[in-house]
């Protein structure tokens, strides 16, 4: 709100407040309240089960939990062997006569280097993913926060979104967020004997590609689960 506050009185004051305020309201009536919220709201109000939203089964690795709490009550980062109680109450002993403070600090736009080269070395280990680079590597918290930086970062109003259907919510609310038009084509279930699988119409999809400026593609796809073949994704790329 400081950054705001400060950005409004440089370019305008309270006349900028009333155009910033109507624009918000009309994006906050194109933008729907999100199902998955909405149905764990009324679950919660009524006592139902809820069947909208996964929830983790167990607590996270007490090493994590950990390591943490080192960094946050010692602004340090944990070592490398990893964390006990005892190195916790040692460390809290250490930085009380310390004024360094590495963690509770603004990170780079792009990520921590220590968790970009983490990352890389992730994708590499778990996928074979030679490309897996950390001078090309963007942190986020949570894809939410990925889709709408690479959607205002590569759209601008007006654009064309092509979105593969059944999608997950969050695609069509960022487009409208950021004044752009999705665009659909649908994967449809097709029972070859050996279980089904989701194809999509290579016509329908070529024509989608051919009218619009983003694709939003994800392998294993949300929510169908369908993993793209290697022959699928060329495909895709030569029609971009």
């Amino acid at each position: 709100s400081r950054c705001c506050c400060c950005l409004l009185a440089r370019v305008g004051g309270s006349s900028c407040t009333h155009q910033l305020a109507s624009i918000t309201a009309v994006v906050t009536m194109a933008v729907a309240e999100s199902t998955i919220r909405k149905m764990t709201r009324l679950a919660k109000e009524h006592g139902a089960i809820n069947l909208s939203q996964g929830f983790p089964n167990e607590a996270p690795p007490e090493s994590v939990r950990l390591a943490l709490a080192y960094s946050v009550l010692t602004g340090q980062l944990p070592p490398s062997g990893g964390v006990t109680r005892e190195n916790i109450l040692e460390a809290l002993d250490e930085s009380s006569s310390s004024s360094s403070d590495v963690t509770n600090q603004y990170s780079p736009p792009c990520g921590r280097r220590d968790v970009q080269e983490a990352v890389a070395a992730y994708y590499r280990r778990l996928y074979s993913y030679d490309g897996a680079d950390p001078n090309h590597t963007t942190l986020t918290l949570g894809a939410t926060e990925a889709v709408g930086s690479a959607l205002r970062t590569i759209g601008k109003p007006g654009d064309k979104v092509v979105i593969l259907e059944p999608f997950h919510e969050l695609y069509p609310n960022q487009c409208k967020i950021f004044y752009l038009e999705p665009t659909y084509v649908t994967l449809r279930e097709v029972d070859d004997g050996s279980g089904g699988e989701w194809k999509y119409n290579a016509a329908e999809f070529r024509q989608a590609l051919s009218e619009s400026k983003i694709l939003l593609l994800n392998s294993p796809h949300n929510p169908t689960g369908k993993v793209f073949s290697l022959e699928e994704l060329e495909e895709i790329v030569s029609w971009c």
